[in-house]
């Protein structure tokens, strides 16, 4: 089941999302359950971490939208936040709070269900678990956590946003078992997660954290286009 709260003080504006929103999951055939809010205090009031999609409007009363995400993103790191607004100005502002997309007033039907479907997979994603046995023990890695992996002979290494995990495999099991269209085999020995890449410059990929991945020349371009590829598809 997904989880979808609105955060809208006009009543037009809400009532027609609300209308959207059952009209995609009723056309998806996916459960939804949909929580609405009048204004920025009101939903930080009654916020619930298992959101995953919260529609916010970026003009509402003492709180505007921004500062609303701001305090939202104190409270949840994983929700993603679909900005509504009428000037499209405030973009830039949303990096801060890492907006999944921005909708323009008057929210087409089309538009929404694209980006609603897209943060469906983006959830999915989020969920994905493998399970390791490193250092004697299963261990259950979150493959969004997953930053990139290499290989020296039948060691994989794993490295994710906080740790380091040993195991032996081969990189054509570990990748088949991660399934997932974010990671690409940039180098033979090296899988990288593109959303943990900042850039990419002749040859490495520059992580989020500083850490360089190596990329080959044979698979330079391609890796190149999947990174730019995926920050289009972020892109309104």
């Amino acid at each position: 089941m997904i989880k979808i709260a609105i955060c809208e003080d006009e009543k037009e504006q809400q009532e027609l999302l609300k209308r959207y929103i059952n009209q995609i999951f009723d056309a998806l055939s996916v459960k939804c359950r949909l929580e609405v809010f009048n204004s920025g205090e009101e939903l930080l009031e009654g916020y619930s971490k298992d959101t995953d999609v919260l529609l916010l409007d970026i003009q509402m009363g003492q709180i505007n939208g921004i500062d609303t995400a701001r305090k939202v993103r104190v409270l949840d790191d994983k929700v993603e936040i679909i900005f509504i607004t009428a000037l499209i100005e405030y973009a830039l502002e949303g990096y801060e709070v890492r907006a999944y997309r921005y909708l323009i007033k008057p929210v087409k039907y089309n538009n929404l269900k694209d980006n609603i479907i897209n943060c469906i997979k983006e959830v999915d994603i989020k969920n994905k678990y493998i399970m390791v046995k490193a250092q004697g023990s299963q261990t259950k890695l979150n493959v969004n956590e997953i930053t990139y992996i290499e290989v020296q002979k039948e060691t994989i290494t794993i490295h994710t946003l906080n740790e380091v995990y040993k195991i032996n495999g081969t990189m054509s099991n570990i990748e088949k078992e991660i399934d997932c269209s974010r990671f690409f085999r940039c180098h033979k020995s090296f899988l990288v997660n593109l959303e943990h890449v900042k850039s990419i410059k002749q040859y490495v990929a520059i992580l989020e954290n500083s850490k360089e991945v190596p990329v080959s020349r044979y698979r330079f371009k391609e890796t190149k286009d999947k990174f730019f590829d995926l920050i289009e598809e972020k892109l309104c």
